[in-house]
């Protein structure tokens, strides 16, 4: 019995740290956390490092850089959960635009975490009705949480590539005909510009292994 009432204190004590007001030394703690959160973040969400490469190999390098890219997001994804523990969703209200978004990418990286994903999804629903937050965050969350969910996507903000090189939704699209209807809704870049750019993107990064295939442009969407 006493368990239990330690419990609901406990849920009482972080539901009031959500919605209570952050100082102004607390902010700039959040912030200072937040900044270094997005930018270890970006520094392991693309591809190895070129010394990485040149000492170790493709192959060897890509082991490396993708343990270490495991390792940076689950301490990334406690320091989060510790953040929401504390304050809520940080919205637009409690730590600027920037911040906030900084905030949002770890949840969107949390793959090993579906459930956490889908915690912070029902909680950003809640930041978009009341403009809070940006709506193409919220529509990315969704996309990824199907994604990892092995379900077609709604918004199509999740892709992959065909044998040619043009980027496709990955998993598919639930609704194609009304896509680019959803997108402008929640604020995305319509189908084709944004597939476009992704293909385009990608012909650039890969391109010598497109040409030695025969393949000397991108693919484009007409």
């Amino acid at each position: 019995m006493k368990k239990a009432i330690v419990l609901f204190i406990s849920i009482t004590i972080i539901g009031c740290n959500s919605t209570r007001s952050i100082t102004n030394s607390e902010k700039e703690e959040i912030i200072s956390e937040l900044n270094y959160i997005f930018e270890i973040d970006q520094k392991y969400a693309g591809l190895p490092f070129d010394d990485l490469v040149k000492k170790y190999g493709n192959e060897k390098a890509w082991k490396f850089f993708e343990s270490k890219r495991d390792s940076v997001g689950t301490d990334n994804q406690i320091r989060i959960k510790k953040l929401y523990s504390e304050y809520g969703y940080l919205g637009f209200d409690k730590i600027g635009k920037e911040h906030s978004n900084k905030f949002w990418i770890t949840i969107q990286h949390a793959d090993n975490d579906v459930k956490f994903q889908q915690q912070m999804l029902k909680a950003l629903r809640k930041e978009i009705d009341r403009n809070n937050a940006r709506k193409s965050n919220y529509a990315m969350l969704e996309d990824r949480i199907a994604i990892n969910l092995n379900k077609k996507q709604s918004f199509g903000s999740q892709v992959t590539y065909n044998d040619e090189g043009q980027a496709i939704p990955k998993n598919g699209l639930l609704d194609s005909l009304n896509v680019d209807k959803l997108r402008l809704e929640y604020d995305l870049p319509p189908f084709k510009t944004y597939y476009n750019s992704m293909t385009t993107s990608h012909f650039e990064m890969n391109k010598e292994n497109f040409l030695k295939r025969g393949i000397k442009e991108p693919k484009l969407y007409k």
